[in-house]
């Protein structure tokens, strides 16, 4: 008789495990789900355009580090760390959100062109990042009186 009860768990236990098996499914798939999320979330188009043509008239080159494959807002473009962002080997730089629209869009929200010697004026494209809160282009050489246009970026929070 005791042979046959430790063959057979008791009901609980199997309950139990089950119950734990499920969680771990569950918690699996929210991390891939979050991890789809992401990968999935473009750049508003607009706001690739307007950094496409700033970048050129200032002759830059986004670094490896964050334009992956293309799309502007990828690697370290997301990150939530200011050191990164503000790291010598990340100039230029952006930051993106991708939290909106159901996490499907990026906004570039920080932009970073900080001692690069560059010349020329403030484009008016800048205009096309309405979600911009950082804007640091100083030490560098840039013509003229700063436009009127910037208190236009509701959002700017400081300009260095």
């Amino acid at each position: 008789m005791a042979l046959r009860l430790m063959m057979k768990p008791p009901l609980s236990s199997s309950k139990g495990l089950l119950f734990f098996y499920l969680v771990v499914l569950f918690s699996c798939s929210q991390s891939i789900n979050a991890q789809t999320n992401q990968t999935n979330a473009t750049t508003d188009p607009s706001e690739v355009r307007a950094l496409i043509s700033i970048f050129q008239q200032w002759d830059l080159q986004a670094p490896d580090t964050w334009n992956i494959s293309g799309e502007p807002c990828s690697g370290t473009a997301l990150t939530t760390s200011f050191s990164e962002f503000e790291d010598p080997s990340n100039n230029p730089a952006i930051r993106c959100d991708c939290s909106f629209n159901a996490s499907t869009v990026c906004h570039i929200t920080s932009l970073r062109v900080f001692g690069l010697d560059k010349r020329g004026v403030i484009p008016e494209e800048i205009l096309e990042l309405p979600y911009l809160d950082f804007l640091k282009i100083d030490k560098n050489f840039f013509s003229g009186p700063l436009p009127a246009f910037i208190g236009n970026l509701s959002k700017l929070g400081l300009l260095p």
